[in-house]
């Protein structure tokens, strides 16, 4: 597609970075990896002529930084304060934010605020106090507020500030002009609101297209080519529930699992497995690149016994790579998983439907997976986008 116009996009991130960090991960590595920059340098990759920047809050910062990769400016900003995980807030940011907006009218571009995420206290005040702007949301598996409540006990007792939430976002979400959504649920609660929506996720590169034979990957990882294996690929904490996958490898005796993702409980997690024996379980730490190509083509199956999700990324990348998935029935993954056909739905919090859901993805021979893959295509995801941008 020819841009008529100059275009400048900020991507901006919903929390900081650093909540998904050990002490000693690299940080830097992760913003990398984070879906806001896979986003950018895609947009990047297929209109070269668009000027794009990804911002994002991070409590571990004292001072404004900044670097470029790919072509694509980075700027971090100290947080004012930091509640918890999607609770920041930094007013330097949102300051910077409108003096950024003028200077690229003084250009001649047109600006696109395009948030990851909205359910959360950076996305409500941008989407306030820039309603003027054109602003995209990518939903990342968020809930809206009253939602929140009633998922957890605990947050019963801030009753009145969820209220508050919800009443200030049915106030301003629709000062959105696109919504990409990642699950039905979300579909359904902003068409109420009479948003414009869609389901769309982030896509995967063509490398993961690429044919990669099993035995293959696993000589080049050193792992046996005989053993039955199953892999994990994402944050590793309890709401990914990895303590029912772990009771679940109890049962799964002859199954190794192979564990990549950061998390701050994945010592809790650690513990457990040496406190239980469970010598069929090996955490990897984060995996990234090549290394993830390979993991993805050694293993039979991707497990995912997660507690809630958006779309999940890794079920796309498996998909990919031709391996089945075993995903607990949570967000978009009915929309993306054809129970039986590219993979098994399984009742989250259930060790015994995880034991089910792995048990019957070994014994598929012959299927192929990678066909419903294509639709999450990177070059027809950014087609889609940038349409969007435009209009």
């Amino acid at each position: 597609m020819k841009l008529k116009k100059k275009l400048k996009v900020i991507m901006i991130a919903h929390a900081s970075h650093s909540y998904f960090a050990n002490e000693n991960d690299d940080l830097k590595k992760i913003v990398l990896n984070d879906w806001y920059f896979k986003t950018a340098s895609q947009l990047k990759k297929y209109y070269p002529e668009i000027a794009v920047e990804c911002w994002a809050p991070e409590r571990v910062n004292e001072e404004y930084e900044e670097y470029v990769e790919n072509d694509i400016k980075l700027k971090f900003f100290p947080t004012t304060f930091s509640l918890m995980y999607a609770l920041d807030f930094s007013w330097s940011m949102l300051r910077e934010l409108k003096k950024e907006i003028e200077r690229s009218y003084n250009e001649d571009y047109e600006i696109i605020l395009h948030l990851h995420e909205c359910h959360n206290l950076h996305g409500l005040a941008i989407l306030d106090l820039f309603r003027n702007e054109k602003i995209v949301v990518q939903h990342h598996g968020g809930s809206w507020p009253l939602r929140h409540l009633r998922e957890s006990k605990w947050k019963r007792w801030f009753a009145p500030l969820f209220w508050l939430a919800q009443v200030w976002e049915n106030l301003v979400i629709r000062n959105a002009r696109n919504f990409y959504a990642l699950s039905q649920d979300e579909v359904e609660y902003l068409e109420n609101k009479n948003c414009d929506v869609k389901f769309q996720t982030m896509g995967i590169e063509d490398e993961y297209f690429d044919s990669m034979d099993k035995k293959a990957a696993r000589k080049k990882l050193g792992l046996n080519e005989s053993e039955k294996i199953i892999f994990f690929l994402g944050r590793v904490s309890s709401v990914k529930g990895i303590d029912y996958l772990l009771k679940a490898m109890k049962e799964l005796k002859d199954v190794k699992l192979k564990i990549a993702g950061y998390g701050k409980e994945r010592e809790k997690f650690e513990e457990y497995v040496k406190e239980n024996n469970l010598d069929n379980v090996e955490f990897l730490g984060g995996v990234f690149g090549v290394e993830k190509l390979l993991y993805l083509s050694a293993c039979d199956a991707l497990v995912l016994s997660s507690l809630k999700e958006g779309a999940p990324v890794t079920v796309m990348e498996a998909m990919a790579r031709n391996r089945p998935s075993v995903v607990s029935e949570v967000g978009g993954v009915k929309l993306m998983i054809k129970d039986g056909e590219n993979g098994v739905i399984i009742e989250k919090r259930n060790v015994e439907d995880i034991v089910r859901g792995v048990r019957e993805v070994l014994n598929w021979r012959n299927k192929d997976i990678r066909k419903h893959a294509n639709i999450y295509k990177w070059e027809k995801i950014i087609e889609n986008t940038v349409k969007d941008y435009v209009k």
